[in-house]
């Protein structure tokens, strides 16, 4: 039987002898290839931390000592090593093991982790919880190099450091995150200055320590749990390790490779990409890229996940990466616009939730074009909890000035995009996750992906190529969107409503609280004049009280080209201002 068939716990890896290590870090290696192969997973990060995993877990006694990964992508290896190992193949399934790191399914994971950056200050926050209860064990932040483009890992160091507390962070050094590492950290950890750096913010520094020798990386490992001050263990590992098609890969080192299968020693897979909804957005925005010179393109790390690598090789500077740096991301991006030009922030949805402030005090109140491609919007499925993005409508929608557009098909991407960089505020264009052929009923949060809706006949398209809507969506009253068309009036810009919302049940006249006579109808779908839904449409008739009315027509009057019919809840939009607008795509067609 396999060494790893008897390893149950991580007492079982204390109990193996030295000699035995490598051996048990091979089959490792090997069991994570077979299982990511078979489901999928987060392949590079795991292979390359295989025997950083082992010495943690030879060095360091969990759950008694807390093993606080960041993100997981590397815990592969710890989440076999823990008890985990005869349930690998439901992983990323529901009901089967998380595709991250969660107490709830194991004592041996110490913090739920999805997003990067977060291992420092949850470590400082538990080291100073022992200091303040008294309970034994010792805090570890297992970090990646990537995290270190990130400032929260930054805020964690600077703390930690002044703390004085027994803390110990190892510093995972592969030289990438999805795929290279970018700005001016990784180029300091490469150097001799690292030392240096680390020894200024308050830690010891071990290292560097090479990462597939466990014969140097458990004794300084064992220095640092010795020391009653904080510590930084450098090590320097290989993402893909022992995967020559991951090693191969140059853009990511094999992060998210599977499923798949080995045949006559070469890897095949199991099936091959289908287009998703990040190919039709980063093609539309090279289309827009084309046409304005002034769009250009922001990102946190994601040109991978956003599938913008074809744009950078192809409009260089024009494409940023940030680094896994979300907040500065949309800052920077809200500079770049208040210097006249159209930046458009490639990010996920659960990575939006990040920088909801820099939205809101940066771009939003400022009044800033700055156009959000949010990906990954909706239910995403094998990720888990951590990356739905299902927030994004419930903090965007409020903000003022803020307008979101829900694309149908691939096709509503060319005019959703012209309308958005048109615009002189900001603007969302949220797209789910998967292929867009499988979502042409709309935004994956809206239900069945398997709704489809056929696309426009030629005999019901503008001028242009731009298709008729089929429903009116939400829009503002008397105003359109889109590129304009001459056949449509001087204020269409492109794609109006292709009917007028039904008429009210009741009349409005702007402020005016009594509800009969004026000029403009209510919003879509209003309540009636009694209150109730589906009254029955009421004939305009004069206030009752004219003396009042005369004293409101002023105000009603203003107020009627600023009526904002809604489709979904009822609302009366002609007594306040809108604090924000959701547009359905079908308007735009």
């Amino acid at each position: 039987m396999s060494l790893l068939g008897h390893v149950q716990s991580p007492r079982d890896v204390r109990a193996l002898s030295e000699d035995e290590l490598p051996r048990l870090c091979a089959e490792l290696r090997q069991e994570i290839i077979s299982i990511c192969g078979r489901v999928g997973g987060h392949l590079g990060a795991s292979l390359g931390a295989v025997e950083l995993v082992v010495a943690l877990h030879r060095v360091f006694h969990a759950p008694e000592d807390d093993l606080v990964f960041d993100v997981g992508h590397q815990a592969y290896a710890h989440k076999l090593l823990t008890g985990r190992g005869s349930r690998m193949e439901t992983l990323r399934q529901e009901g089967g093991v998380a595709p991250f790191l969660d107490p709830r399914e194991s004592p041996f994971d110490a913090f739920p982790a999805g997003h990067a950056c977060t291992a420092v200050s949850v470590a400082l926050g538990m080291a100073l919880a022992r200091t303040r209860t008294g309970a034994p064990g010792r805090a570890v932040a297992i970090v990646g190099d990537g995290a270190l483009t990130g400032g929260l890992t930054f805020e964690g160091l600077n703390d930690a450091g002044a703390s004085g507390l027994p803390l110990v962070v190892v510093l995972n050094d592969n030289g990438m995150s999805i795929s290279a590492n970018v700005g001016a950290v990784p180029r300091m950890l490469g150097g001799s200055s690292a030392r240096a750096f680390f020894e200024s913010l308050g830690f010891t520094y071990l290292g560097p320590v090479p990462g597939h020798v466990l014969g140097e990386l458990v004794p300084a490992l064992a220095e640092a749990r010795r020391s009653r001050r904080p510590v930084l263990v450098h090590v320097r590992t290989e993402k893909g390790r022992g995967l020559a098609e991951a090693e191969a890969d140059v853009a990511t080192r094999g992060h998210a490779m599977g499923p798949y299968e080995m045949r006559d020693g070469k890897l095949v897979r199991s099936r091959h990409g289908q287009p998703t909804w990040s190919d039709a957005v980063a093609e539309a925005l090279g289309r827009a890229m084309e046409r304005d010179p002034r769009v250009v393109v922001v990102t946190p790390a994601m040109l991978e996940g956003s599938s913008l690598t074809g744009l950078a090789a192809r409009f260089g500077p024009r494409v940023h990466d940030a680094g896994i740096a979300e907040q500065h991301a949309v800052t920077l991006a809200a500079g770049l616009a208040a210097r006249g030009l159209r930046p458009v922030v490639c990010i996920y949805s659960t990575f939006l939730q990040r920088a909801l402030d820099q939205v809101i005090h940066d771009v939003v109140l400022p009044g800033l074009p700055v156009t959000f491609a949010i990906d990954r919007a909706g239910l995403v499925g094998a990720d888990g909890a951590t990356h739905q993005g299902t927030y994004d409508l419930a903090f965007l929608r409020p903000l003022p000035g803020m307008r979101l557009y829900s694309p149908t098909v691939s096709d509503d991407l060319d005019p959703v995009l012209d309308t958005a960089l048109a615009r002189a505020r900001a603007s969302g264009v949220p797209v789910p996750a998967g292929d867009p052929a499988h979502h042409a009923g709309g935004n994956s949060r809206r239900g069945r992906s398997g709704d489809r809706r056929p696309l426009a006949p030629p005999d019901r398209r503008r001028p242009g190529g731009h298709r008729l809507p089929r429903s009116a969506g939400a829009f503002r009253a008397g105003g359109s969107v889109g590129a304009g068309h001459p056949d449509c009036g001087p204020r269409c810009q492109g794609a109006r409503p292709a009917r007028r919302p039904r008429r009210a049940r009741g009349l409005c006249h702007g402020p005016c609280r009594h509800g009969g006579g004026g000029d403009h109808p209510r919003g879509a779908g209003e309540r009636g004049a009694r209150g109730r839904r589906g009254a029955r449409p009421v004939a305009p008739r004069p206030h009752a009280r004219a003396s009042r009315c005369a004293r409101d027509a002023r105000r009603c009057a203003d107020a009627a080209p600023r009526a904002r019919p809604v489709a979904g809840r009822n609302r009366h939009r002609g007594a306040r201002p809108a604090l924000g607008d959701a547009v359905s795509a079908r308007a735009l067609r």
